[in-house]
């Protein structure tokens, strides 16, 4: 296969929200790079704080509404989270938004540049019937995140 049909069946595959196998087409994992910039601060107040990534102008291509498994470069390292791409539909639900949560990490990243790679998809975005509905969810995301990480053989940054 030549480049040209690769790329078309890497969008094809994110398009369809399928990372593992548009990662395959792409021959590294999908990612997209931008600024940190403050959201709401809903997150924190959850217990899951998130690093909202500024949607660059020029991005044609981001991936469909979701839930993911993500790794996060900052600083020439990688850490482990989960990121939401989507509307957030049971806090607000208009603006498109790309929020990232991770694991065990403290440091203020507002202003930095990150890269967030993609490397599975938890499932689709939803609607819950509220917000102690949602933290619920969370919390089996990132039980679940953890636990593909760990098969992904991602290597643990703190050790």
């Amino acid at each position: 296969m030549n480049a040209n049909e690769l790329s078309s069946l890497a969008r094809n595959a994110l398009a369809i929200g399928n990372i593992r196998l548009a990662n395959e087409f792409i021959g590294r994992p999908y990612s997209i790079g931008g600024r940190v910039i403050h959201g709401n601060h809903l997150g924190k107040s959850f217990g899951f704080p998130t690093a909202n990534l500024e949607i660059p102008t020029n991005q044609t291509l981001i991936v469909i509404n979701g839930v993911y498994v993500v790794t996060v470069k900052y600083e020439d390292k990688l850490y482990p989270g989960m990121a939401n791409v989507g509307t957030r539909p049971t806090i607000d639900g208009k603006l498109l938004k790309i929020e990232v949560n991770l694991f065990d990490f403290n440091e203020d990243l507002y202003g930095k540049s990150i890269q967030v790679f993609f490397l599975d998809r938890l499932r689709d975005e939803k609607k819950f019937s509220g917000i102690e509905a949602l933290i619920n969810q969370i919390r089996l995301d990132k039980e679940r995140t953890l636990l593909l990480l760990s098969r992904l053989n991602y290597p643990d940054p703190n050790s």
